[in-house]
């Protein structure tokens, strides 16, 4: 049985998100002992192309304004009784999976997977990546 459960949130694709709850779920067994912990990565910053400089503050207003839309939408796909953590992490987005899932201990990723298109067989998809380096079990999910 796993107990703490890895699950990285793309929020351009939020309506694939129950898809990844009900797997995740489905992993716990519903448990009242099982962690699931949320995770959004930020990517902007990754090439400081697209902002070679940013405030700090209006980088923490925006921050904070990502983890409130997480929330939101945990708190609308999780009942009360399952524990729920939502994390907002900046870099490379497999880079960050998988030093989260470290970080939190995790028994399992949950993570959903695009069907693969010509660029990904040149450049790999994250979750490519993220299976190939997890310490876990890494269940992927199709959209």
């Amino acid at each position: 049985m796993y107990y703490k459960i890895l699950i990285p949130v793309d929020l351009a694709h939020k309506t694939e998100l129950p898809k990844l709850v009900d797997a995740a779920r489905h992993l716990t067994s519903d448990s009242p002992h099982a962690d699931f912990n949320f995770l959004y990565v930020d990517e902007s910053g990754v090439h400081k192309a697209g902002a070679p400089y940013m405030d700090p503050d209006k980088e923490k207003e925006r921050r904070q304004d990502v983890k409130d839309k997480l929330l939101a939408l945990v708190r609308n796909l999780m009942p009360d009784n399952l524990h729920s953590f939502c994390h907002v992490r900046r870099g490379t987005i497999h880079e960050q999976i998988l030093e989260e899932a470290k970080k939190i201990q995790a028994d399992a990723i949950v993570m959903l997977a695009q069907k693969p298109g010509l660029s990904s067989y040149f450049v790999g998809s994250n979750a490519e990546r993220v299976v190939r380096h997890a310490k876990c079990s890494v269940m992927v999910v199709r959209d």
